[in-house]
């Protein structure tokens, strides 16, 4: 990422650290209503992430290849401090002062948390660009949960766990700006943001509309994926190969033939009946997935994924019991 590119963003004052962990005293911030106007280069730019769990992880180490100004806070300190320690991060004290500090904030929270994580860093996030990535939660739900605050934008993302080791597909998705200079500025936030995902793997921009799709797809789908290569290495060793080798054979299998999808741009069907030879081996083992309703299951499965993402579009409020 070039260090010299820059975004309309309104900075917050450094805060000082302590140890390694922000001094929520130091450096107090000014805070600044409206939309930002000043110009600041990325590299000047912090980066918060609220949530630690496996997606939190996933995310924070590909922003990490992209920036070292990351923050991190979680529920419990214990697991904070593992992962801070595991990523070369630095430790917030809690969501108030890691929101205070940051310029983008991350919320990698569960959906029935994030009600809950909103209110409490509302007042301090004019100015900011808030990023969720809880799934089902509509973007004008996060605008009605934050009432009279003024984020710089918010955005929502979808990525997957495979960000861990770069090869995430995430999609983004943006509020529909009230006027020109809010056009701007959101543009300007989605480019960063997607610059700090981009080491995670693929970013694509989508339209909100799509969000529940892409969360049964690609949010999920590494979960169907690792039944399939667990299955897959289950009858590898079946038929008498050792556990290790077939984790091995199954895993690349699946990575090989999701490459060549990618970067040959011919059609699956097609590709599969290059593998297809009449009367052999591959054709007897389609037939059996055929028998078993494979094509239709993974329709389904997917299709119960969009389901409840789409259960959860009550908005923030209504996920959290009061």
């Amino acid at each position: 990422m070039g260090s010299n590119t820059t975004f309309l963003l309104a900075l917050p004052n450094r805060t000082a650290l302590k140890g390694g962990v922000l001094d929520p005293t130091a450096n107090k911030r000014k805070e600044e209503g409206g939309w930002p106007q000043n110009m600041k280069k990325l590299s000047e730019i912090n980066t918060g992430f609220i949530g630690t769990g496996a997606m939190g992880s996933a995310l924070i180490k590909a922003a990490s290849k992209a920036t070292d100004k990351i923050f991190i806070t979680s529920r419990t300190k214990e697991n904070r401090a593992r992962v801070a320690k595991e990523l070369g991060v630095t430790e917030a004290e809690d969501n108030i002062s890691l929101t205070k500090l940051s310029d983008i904030v991350f919320l990698v929270v569960k959906p029935a948390q994030l009600d809950a994580v909103l209110h409490e860093i509302k007042p301090h996030c004019d100015g900011k660009i808030l990023v969720s990535a809880a799934a089902g939660i509509k973007l004008s739900s996060i605008r009605a949960a934050i009432g009279g605050a003024k984020p710089a934008a918010l955005i929502r993302v979808m990525p997957n766990i495979a960000a861990s080791a770069g090869e995430s597909m995430t999609a983004l998705a943006v509020e529909k700006p009230a006027s020109e200079t809010e056009k701007t500025t959101i543009e300007e936030a989605a480019e960063l943001v997607r610059k700090l995902l981009i080491s995670g793997g693929l970013v694509e921009r989508v339209d909100e509309n799509l969000m529940d799709c892409v969360t049964a797809i690609s949010g999920s789908g590494p979960a169907y994926a690792f039944i399939f290569i667990e299955a897959l290495a289950d009858a590898a060793v079946s038929l008498g190969m050792p556990r290790r080798a077939a984790y091995k054979f199954a895993a690349q299998t699946l990575k090989g033939a999701s490459t060549l999808v990618l970067e040959s741009g011919r059609h699956p069907a097609e590709l599969k009946d290059a593998v297809c030879s009449p009367a052999g081996t591959s054709i007897e083992a389609v037939c059996a997935l055929e028998a078993g309703a494979f094509r239709s299951t993974i329709i389904e499965a997917a299709r119960n994924a969009a389901r409840k993402s789409r259960s959860l579009a009550a908005g923030p409020a209504a996920a959290v019991p009061h």
